[in-house]
């Protein structure tokens, strides 16, 4: 269970806490796949060439938990914590200011629209049907676009960092930012 100064976090403390640390780990992720893709590190090049079945798998891991985090991100279902949930609870708290927030937010999501829908696709193909049956089926449907997906990662990364300065926007409309998302040393300096 989540304390903030001693108290126990309320349920909106704990989910808003929950999306901003998922954000924070996926940007992460994203920030360190794409210094595993510099072509032009020799360094780098030179440890996968000495270790090659690392680089696969180190990328590999690093797509799974990018995709399958972000499609966590964007679920539906009430039970996950994800940006439909940390706003529906906002907004059932009933605080004029936190509702305004929120307004604001599922409009600019919006704008998110395609992005959930390759990255829904790209789960699918990559983590979600990977039986024998489906693949059997429709073997070209497990050939990826790894430039389209690349961009795709490009785009979770604007949006990850919305998400979590919108997380202290939430934080300081619910409770004035007792959790501290609004310092800026929550943010790390974007690459």
């Amino acid at each position: 269970m989540l304390y903030i100064n001693g108290k126990k976090a309320s349920r909106l403390q704990n989910v808003l806490s929950t999306i901003y640390l998922e954000c924070k780990n996926i940007r992460e992720a994203i920030i360190q796949y794409n210094k595993c893709c510099d072509i032009e590190n020799e360094e780098l090049l030179e440890k996968f060439d000495e270790y090659p079945k690392l680089f696969g798998t180190v990328l590999d891991s690093m797509r799974y938990r990018i995709v399958i985090g972000m499609g966590n991100l964007f679920d539906k279902d009430k039970a996950c914590a994800s940006i439909v949930k940390l706003l529906n609870i906002s907004e059932s708290e009933g605080i004029s200011d936190l509702n305004k927030v929120v307004k604001i937010i599922r409009k600019e999501l919006e704008e998110y629209v395609e992005l959930e829908e390759n990255i829904k696709i790209f789960r699918d193909r990559m983590f979600g049907h990977i039986d024998v049956v489906y693949a059997l089926e429709e073997e070209e449907i497990f050939d990826l676009d790894f430039e389209k997906l690349n961009k795709q990662f490009e785009e979770s990364l604007k949006l990850l960092n919305y998400i979590m300065s919108e997380c202290a926007n939430i934080s300081i409309a619910y409770d004035n930012d007792t959790m501290g998302l609004k310092v800026s040393r929550q943010f790390d300096v974007l690459d």
